[in-house]
């Protein structure tokens, strides 16, 4: 064998063994990544009083059982899936409203577009316009998401301290995230937006997000020729801490009249991530106004707000089966009408979180949910979850 020949073999050679490193260490289009998460709650509640609005005094349910499917189909564009199996539903939570009668001291809740089983929660194409490398990044959404409105609403449900964003079931459906979710100005909706994200510094970004959507609602048709419109817009101030604002207006029908709108706006700080070693703090303000009950009745005003502080501690052995330990409290005041007096509900929880992995928790926390009008009573138990994010 000549040495040309011998050096031509061992060349190819060379090639053939580098090929597989090279094409491996590339990100090969399309690509599809499966998540999920699965989460189990029960709670025991003295809510007998309400037993009308609130059901069971305990239970047992699936909250959420999801698979997630998020695809790449170049460097540009990304798709996006996300159903949910939710046990126990009688209605989507957006469309409940419960409204407490201070003269009575009577719970009523009214639930449209009801659904069971199955739900299709987020569904959208995001497709970049810019370079992912670029220092400002462009991107277009078109799709069903959340409005661009609360903090707290758009933090995910993977790993909430607190257990649940509202009252949650087996309380009444009055806090803050349930009377703007009843409002319609947060939850999904289906339309699309526009995002600016911005780097600031190696760990700090300002995004931007202005869109508009049908109104109606999670997996609605629009049914006028008006459209919702929402902004937000987030700066990290420094590694930790990060502060946000949000206006949503929601166009809705009224009688026969198309050209009712109501509108919420808010402000919102949050130190630190859920599940992150050390403290995590978030606190909401959210003003707006509701949808009223008739074309004569004026819409009320309503207003929320909420805190949140957390504190992750993480235990010291490798080899330990509990992975960290997080005590919480949260504090919600609501008010359905702020030009009324005696109807605000005020939830205070407290829950101590038990990680047995970064993305396995068990929390079991205590509940108490008060009325301001006189003589309405109260509610206090026991709410725990296991939830496993995968």
């Amino acid at each position: 064998m000549s040495l040309a020949r011998a050096l031509g073999i061992a060349v190819l050679a060379c090639l053939a063994l580098s090929t597989p490193d090279r094409a491996a260490a590339q990100t090969t289009f399309p690509n599809i990544k499966l998540q999920g998460r699965l989460q189990e709650q029960f709670y025991f509640f003295g809510n007998g009083d309400f037993g009308a609005a609130t059901g069971p005094k305990s239970n047992v349910f699936t909250r959420r059982a999801r698979i997630e499917a998020r695809g790449q189909i170049n460097e540009y564009v990304t798709v996006y899936v996300q159903p949910s199996v939710e046990g126990g539903r009688t209605a989507p939570s957006s469309s409940c409203r419960s409204t407490l009668d201070t003269l009575t001291s009577t719970v009523t809740t009214t639930c449209t577009n009801g659904t069971t089983g199955i739900r299709l929660r987020d569904a959208w194409i995001d497709v970049r316009l810019t370079k992912s490398e670029a220092r400002t990044a462009f991107t277009v959404r078109v799709g069903q998401e959340k409005r661009p409105f609360s903090r707290y609403e758009l933090t995910s449900s993977n790993n909430l301290p607190s257990i649940e964003r509202g009252g949650g079931r087996g309380l009444l459906a009055v806090q803050s995230n349930d009377l703007f979710g009843s409002a319609q100005l947060l939850a999904h909706d289906v339309g699309a937006h526009l995002q600016l994200d911005h780097k600031l510094g190696a760990t700090r970004m300002l995004s931007l997000v202005a869109g508009a959507y049908n109104g109606r609602g999670e997996s609605l048709n629009d049914n006028n020729d008006a459209k919702s419109v929402g902004f937000r817009a987030t700066a990290d101030v420094t590694a930790k801490l990060s502060v946000g604002g949000s206006y949503f207006s929601h166009d809705n029908i009224v009688g026969a009249d198309s050209a009712l709108r109501n509108y919420g706006y808010g402000l919102d700080a949050q130190w630190g991530k859920p599940g992150e070693e050390g403290l995590f703090v978030l606190a909401e303000w959210l003003q707006g106004k509701g949808i009223p009950a008739s074309v004569a009745v004026d819409k009320p005003s309503i207003r929320g707000v909420q805190g949140l502080a957390a504190y992750n501690i993480r235990m010291k052995s490798p080899t330990s089966w509990l992975y960290a330990i997080e005590p919480s409290v949260r504090v919600d005041v609501a008010d359905p009408n702020t030009d009324a007096g005696g109807d605000r509900a005020t939830l205070i929880t407290a829950v101590l979180g038990f990680y047995i992995s970064s993305k396995a928790q068990f929390r079991v926390g205590v509940e108490h949910q008060s009325f301001q009008a006189a003589g309405a009573g109260s509610i206090s138990g026991v709410r725990s979850a296991l939830t496993v994010n995968f």
